[in-house]
């Protein structure tokens, strides 16, 4: 089969990025473009749920006359719509395996930067969830993760990630610094808060899209598929999974098909349905008793502690392993959870608070990066790593909906949000390990390059 002139064009330009990218000093450059590209996702990750008790007075206790926990979860029903909608992000996602990382990379970091526009001039909450469901169904993607774990060396995939997220954690510092800055100790001026961080993203989006170089892995796999295609198909070149140009379609068969995926794919839907509390953890301070001033104060603390246990998290997944690490992440999740629970609800300093919920969320969503990133990228063939990754997106929106429907339904009997979420979180995460510890095999040191996902069948 020959190539046509487009594909040829395609296969030169591909050889001379490769050639670019493997060149000194190039690393260095991509991962200060990524970093800060990862600010943006994680400013806009927690934005909205910063503010969220803010949004709720005014949309619905001020405006409608609600009662604060009544209005909370008003607006937690009306998110429903926007899961369902998160189920085609699979399909969005899948197609990097097509057409690239770096055109989704831009999209997604435009896209947000949108959407928070969007929730800052929102006049109702109408138009703030549509804010909020263009910044969720783009910030699930992570392309800047794939990114990551395609360019580095495997020695170093982990580590470099951490560092990576540490870093765009620190920048979530800017939340408390604008909510300082725009916002009375009443809450006035919330929205205010969402400006700089929209200009932001849109224009890292453009500049994603003008400078980033595209993955190393995925230009060996496009040389290899176009250079592949001239020559006539045999036997040796026929595994479905292997020629598969990804989708979710094939990502799904993946998954089902092998063992070490299914296992994965069952614990993380368990652990992600202990998740759901953690879009209320504002709201949870703010029902303990704390003012705005205090939960500023707190938020100060709560990206310092994240970046410092994401920082670390890298150098003990590629210490102890995949497996051995969720499990620590995630007893050091427990343990900070607790924490901040009772010290936001038994009127503790805002600094405990703010420390506790670092460790929580850091020791969680560690455990979650691993869970959902790493350990399925690690089992899964370049051609298929974006659409199997993606399409564990699916498991991520069933188990937040079903956590987010309990706590919804709980908040209506349960004044404590924080004792409600405690009851929620614990017996997933406790069932997540048992899973992980007796189903799934561990993945450290596979060369991705290489790996077919039949090592563990």
């Amino acid at each position: 089969m020959n190539l046509t002139q487009k594909e040829k064009r395609e296969l030169t330009n591909a050889k001379k990025a490769l050639s670019k990218i493997l060149m000194p000093g190039y690393m260095a450059y991509l991962l200060t473009i990524l970093s800060m590209v990862y600010i943006v996702d994680e400013i806009a990750s927690n934005i909205c749920n910063s503010l969220q008790s803010d949004m709720v007075t005014q949309f619905y206790v001020t405006a409608k006359g609600m009662e604060f926990n009544n209005g909370l979860a008003a607006y937690s029903a009306m998110t429903a719509p926007l899961y369902a909608f998160m189920l085609i992000t699979p399909f969005y996602k899948s197609l990097a395996d097509r057409y690239g990382r770096k055109l989704f990379l831009a999209i997604n970091t435009f896209g947000m930067g949108v959407g928070m526009l969007i929730c800052m001039l929102a006049p109702n909450p109408i138009v703030y969830l549509m804010g909020v469901g263009v910044i969720n169904f783009l910030m699930n993607n992570d392309m800047q993760v794939l990114y990551i774990m395609e360019s580095v060396p495997e020695k170093h995939r982990a580590k470099l990630t951490s560092i990576t997220k540490a870093i765009a954690l620190l920048g979530v510092m800017a939340i408390p610094t604008l909510r300082d800055m725009f916002m009375t100790d009443d809450g006035g001026a919330w929205q205010q808060v969402f400006m700089i961080p929209a200009i932001a993203g849109m224009l890292m989006g453009i500049v994603s899209l003008l400078a980033m170089p595209e993955t190393p892995a995925y230009l060996k796999r496009r040389i290899a598929h176009l250079e592949k295609s001239q020559a006539p198909c045999t036997a040796e070149n026929g595994n479905s999974a292997e020629q598969s140009q990804g989708g979710v379609k094939d990502a799904l068969k993946f998954i089902f098909k092998h063992k070490q995926m299914r296992a994965i794919a069952l614990c993380a839907f368990v652990f992600v349905a202990s998740t759901g509390g953690t879009n209320y953890y504002e709201s949870i301070m703010k029902t303990g008793g704390m003012t705005t001033n205090q939960i500023t104060t707190a938020m100060f603390f709560i990206p310092l502690i994240n970046a410092a246990m994401t920082a670390i998290s890298g150098f003990i997944t590629d210490l102890l392993g995949r497996k051995r690490s969720v499990v620590v992440h995630t007893g050091i999740a427990l343990v900070g959870l607790v924490c901040f629970v009772c010290s936001a609800n038994f009127g503790l300093p805002p600094v405990l608070v703010g420390i506790s919920y670092g460790f929580f969320i850091g020791g969680l969503w560690s455990a979650a990066d691993i869970l959902f990133i790493l350990l399925p990228g690690e089992s899964t063939p370049t051609n298929l790593r974006v659409s199997v990754v993606g399409t564990m997106g699916i498991m991520s929106g069933v188990g937040n909906v079903i956590s987010v429907a309990i706590m919804t339904v709980g908040m209506l009997f349960v004044e404590s949000i924080g004792l409600l979420y405690l009851c929620v979180a614990i017996p997933f995460l406790l069932l997540a390990m048992f899973i992980l510890i007796t189903k799934v095999n561990e993945t450290k040191g596979m060369d991705l390059s290489a790996v077919t996902g039949f090592e563990w069948d």
